[in-house]
């Protein structure tokens, strides 16, 4: 990308405000050292010489979605920590399951980016989903054994979720995952569908 259109200044010259020129909608303060030309924190480089714009600092990607694998695997290891639990609470609590489903969609990215340095991109997106379908699957996992020790019609579920679980019977429209181990209904793949998209969207 060519910055002849962009004058020289010193990275403390910054009368703005500005629009950053690969964010037009985030307001700036700073400029690129070199060219002058406006950058946001996200696309900002720090070298010895102070912050540079991506082009003028002749990186291969921008720094946001810059990666390295401690970050990921930190990333990784806090994502599925965090499914985990929420996975745990959808197993105690399976009439709140939408709520925990939003829950994991919403505290599952946060914790992957906030690992990463606040890092974003298509790997984080990944690992981010994956820790998702970990969740739901530890749910899973969850609700098996509290049946198996306290009973399908024990009155935990009676109460907190009476049809999926009634006598091994569900109305899911899916029978051999309405029924146990499984207790996947219409509403879990939904629910399931949404904390991906929630992850997916926040990582991009």
């Amino acid at each position: 990308m060519s910055t002849s259109n962009y004058p020289t200044f010193e990275a403390s010259d910054t009368d703005g405000p500005y629009y950053c020129a690969n964010h037009p909608s985030v307001e700036t303060y700073l400029r690129c050292g070199k060219c002058g030309k406006p950058i946001c924190a996200k696309c900002r480089v720090s070298t010895p010489v102070g912050f540079r714009c991506y082009d003028c600092a002749n990186l291969q990607v921008l720094p946001t979605y810059a990666v390295s694998t401690d970050y990921y695997l930190k990333a990784g290891v806090a994502g599925f920590a965090a499914a985990a639990v929420v996975g745990a609470l959808i197993g105690l609590l399976p009439a709140f399951e939408f709520w925990a489903a939003l829950l994991m969609g919403i505290a599952v990215p946060e914790v992957v980016t906030g690992f990463a340095n606040q890092k974003r991109g298509p790997g984080l997106q990944i690992v981010a989903m994956v820790a998702v379908v970990f969740g739901f699957i530890v749910s899973r996992v969850v609700i098996h054994f509290i049946s198996l020790n306290l009973g399908i019609n024990n009155i935990f579920f009676n109460f907190f979720a009476p049809d999926p679980f009634n006598s091994g019977h569900s109305q899911s429209p899916i029978p051999v995952l309405g029924a146990e181990p499984f207790f996947v209904s219409q509403y879990t793949v939904l629910w399931l569908a949404l904390a991906l998209f929630l992850a997916h969207r926040r990582l991009r």
